[in-house]
């Protein structure tokens, strides 16, 4: 299996989880929504020694295995039956199109055949069941704030000369934390509601950007992911 997360790291995310359940919010059933399953992300194989693109959405989706093995090796399968296993029924979603765009552009071919040099991460690793982050229960956003953020720290550390794309407008107080206090960002561009910085240590290319869905609707999609693809081609050392 390919991860930047550790044992240890997963470990603190589920008792966290757990205590979460314990203090009365619950697992989805019938009509009423609950914490979903953990989520663990997912790398390609080459991703590490040869840079690529780091995707990191806003948090899970549904229940997302709430009911199924929260064991490690089964929550990391669930993000890898997505990413790793070809094309699917997501694919002609906002977010797995512009993730399309972006391997396209930078690694010369469609996700489902460039698997090997890109990964998918959130910044919430524990999902409520119902609505989308923003409307999530704030204390089961705020509880895991610090520990998403030791997560991210930890998964970005294992990246050099890489795209890594923030596809949520609303960091929940954890992407700076991740990244060691808030950088000097580029931006706002207002044409792409993109924000943007090189990290000149590790070579990589941090764009904070809005959920591609919701850069449909605002119709700049095209046009954020047309300034990614420049911003990476002009600031990122290629290691083909």
């Amino acid at each position: 299996m390919t991860t930047f997360m550790t044992r240890h790291t997963f470990g603190e995310l589920s008792l966290l989880r757990d205590r979460l359940i314990r203090d009365g919010y619950g697992v989805p059933a019938g009509d009423c929504a609950g914490v979903a399953g953990l989520f663990v992300p997912w790398s390609g194989a080459q991703l590490a020694s040869r840079g690529g693109i780091y995707w990191v959405g806003a948090g899970t989706e549904g229940d997302y295995g709430a009911a199924g093995d929260q064991g490690f090796e089964a929550c990391h399968e669930r993000a890898a039956h997505l990413c790793d296993r070809g094309q699917h029924g997501s694919a002609h979603t906002p977010t797995w199109m512009f993730l399309d765009g972006l391997t396209r552009g930078l690694l010369g071919g469609a996700y489902d055949t460039t698997a090997a040099r890109w990964g998918w991460s959130n910044l919430l690793k524990i999902g409520w069941s119902a609505g989308r982050p923003e409307e999530w229960p704030s204390a089961l956003v705020e509880r895991q704030q610090q520990a998403c953020a030791l997560a991210l720290r930890e998964e970005l550390a294992c990246l050099r000369d890489t795209l890594v794309f923030v596809a949520s407008l609303d960091d929940f107080g954890i992407l700076g934390e991740a990244l060691g206090g808030v950088p000097a960002w580029h931006g706002r561009d207002e044409a792409t509601g993109l924000w943007w910085y090189r990290d000149e240590a590790s070579g990589n290319l941090v764009v904070h950007g809005c959920d591609p869905a919701a850069a449909r609707r605002g119709q700049f999609a095209e046009a954020a992911l047309d300034r990614t693809l420049m911003l990476a081609g002009n600031l990122l050392t290629r290691r083909d």
